[in-house]
């Protein structure tokens, strides 16, 4: 018990200094603050035992934030964790994280990125390691919502000052980089 106390002060150490920063402008080609390395974390195992979460969903959590919010800093990272976390706890019992994350038509990188490919992007480079560091401070709590709630999110970079229809009638909670957050 006394090592997952202090695996879990460390990851919140650095998962909430992470988020504390300032997010860089957003872009092609814009430079993401590295997150402290990866010994500050706890293993994967140990956060599955923290959220009873299973490796392959932390896995593919992990996979969402990178390819939804790689670029976007720590606390776009944590937003998307959220907004995955908060839909989890909508659905009924036994909903999974991979459940939520491969239900079609969520999250518009699933349709463009088959399934097989993403283990290609695992552990690959420094954004990885970065969307890694957060998805275990969003299981284990460490991280708060910094979406007040939201369940769903859009890109101003794919649909301008205009929001989707489907987003109409539904209520704004953040903007944090390129993406608002809508619940």
């Amino acid at each position: 018990m006394r090592h997952r106390t202090k695996t879990a002060a460390l990851l919140a150490a650095a998962a909430l200094a992470a988020c504390a920063q300032t997010p860089p402008a957003s872009g092609p080609g814009t430079a993401f603050v590295p997150l402290p390395p990866v010994e500050t974390r706890p293993t994967a195992a140990a956060i599955a035992e923290l959220e009873h979460v299973t490796l392959n969903d932390r896995a593919c959590l992990i996979a969402a934030l990178y390819f939804e919010a790689g670029g976007e800093g720590a606390q776009g990272l944590a937003a998307v964790g959220h907004v995955v976390r908060n839909r989890v706890a909508d659905r009924p019992t036994g909903t999974g994280i991979c459940d939520v994350v491969y239900e079609p038509g969520q999250f518009g990188w699933t349709r463009k990125v088959p399934r097989r490919q993403v283990a290609d992007a695992i552990g690959a480079d420094q954004r990885w390691q970065n969307a890694a560091t957060v998805a275990d401070g969003v299981l284990a709590g460490m991280i708060p919502d910094p979406t007040a709630g939201a369940r769903s999110f859009y890109s101003v970079l794919q649909y301008g000052k205009r929001s989707p229809k489907w987003a109409r009638g539904m209520t704004r909670t953040a903007r944090i980089g390129n993406h608002v957050f809508l619940r």
